[in-house]
């Protein structure tokens, strides 16, 4: 048992012990907003600012920044904002074909910018997470989810999303019994943050090929792996608090709902 001094100096060690691997290669193509879609602004504050501020106040200072799209446009105001972290940049190399998140990692693994010995959190500026302490809370579970079950990685989720799509139900005949524009599943979803521990990045290294001709992502690459070793625990937080800015028609909804909180 430990008094509250104790353990609070224990989780103290957990966070030094944790980078933050923040993906920030992505432009806006679904948008069609030709800047790196992490400085994409709401409400007066960049994607990327609302989640290096989000992920300090909770006393992480580790980043690793893995930046593609105008790479140098990121760094440059990253480097420029008063953040009090250590930042490490791994900027993909030039391509002919697709890269993807997994190559993003792999690379940024094997140049070691991505501290090998040290677990990571994984963070999308793209998924805005509205919840108070989000990160120690999912890093306290992780933890705990070590110790009862050897995990080796967590992902958050919410309960359920809405899917972005018209659904059908078909009978006989091929008529369509019902049509729902959107509906929302009951399904847990990521909300795009995971934590790795360092035996992930085996997984990664074996089965991530940078010279690969087609895009490589990253969760299709792990989870399964994870999954089928038991080795993958889950964090739930509302459906309400996760924002995912996809599309225009998500970033105008975000901007709608920080000017009303604002």
């Amino acid at each position: 048992m430990y008094n509250s001094m104790s353990a609070e100096n224990w989780f103290h060690e957990q966070i030094e012990k944790t980078q933050i691997v923040v993906m920030a290669g992505g432009k806006a193509k679904r948008m069609a907003i030709d800047i790196p879609k992490c400085l994409l602004e709401i409400s007066g504050k960049k994607l990327i600012d609302m989640c290096i501020e989000s992920l300090t106040k909770e006393g992480f200072r580790d980043f690793v920044f893995l930046l593609g799209h105008k790479h140098e446009t990121v760094a440059e105001y990253i480097g420029n904002c008063r953040y009090n972290i250590s930042s490490r940049f791994s900027i993909d190399p030039p391509r002919v074909s697709g890269w993807g998140k997994g190559k993003a990692f792999k690379y940024a693994l094997v140049n070691e910018k991505i501290d090998g010995s040290k677990r990571s959190i994984v963070v999308f500026p793209d998924d805005i997470i509205l919840e108070e302490k989000i990160f120690s809370k999912f890093l306290l579970n992780h933890v705990e989810a070590i110790q009862k079950h050897s995990v080796s990685a967590s992902v958050l989720l919410v309960p359920g999303a809405e899917y972005p799509y018209a659904v059908a139900d078909v009978g006989s005949g091929g008529l369509v019994n019902e049509f729902t524009e959107k509906p929302f599943l009951n399904k847990p979803t990521s909300a795009g943050v995971y934590i790795f521990e360092p035996d992930v990045y085996d997984i990664i290294r074996e089965n991530i090929s940078i010279d690969d001709p087609s895009p490589v992502d990253l969760e299709s690459t792990i989870m399964p792996r994870l999954v089928a070793n038991s080795k993958l625990s889950s964090f739930f937080i509302p459906t309400n608090k996760w924002m995912p800015i996809n599309t225009i028609k998500e970033y105008e909804n975000a901007i709608k709902v920080f000017s009303r909180e604002k």
